[in-house]
């Protein structure tokens, strides 16, 4: 699939901050994740805590953004 053909939804958006001297190489990352179009946040200390945050909120919004 051409990357043109992927749709990003902007309502499927998140920004994940992560805090200063995490490592790179695991994921041993701690940080805040927030959805772009609500606005829900939540700060996380493992990558499961990540995932689930992200999961939750795509369970609550349609595929796609609405038309307008």
């Amino acid at each position: 699939m051409a990357e043109k053909d992927v749709s990003l939804p902007t309502n499927r958006a998140f920004v994940i901050q992560l805090q200063a001297g995490c490592g790179a190489s695991e994921f041993d990352h701690r940080g805040r994740v927030e959805h772009l179009a609500s606005g829900q946040a939540m700060r996380f200390s493992e990558e499961g805590e990540l995932w689930a945050f992200v999961d939750r909120v795509l369970s609550t919004v349609p595929n796609r953004a609405p038309e307008g």
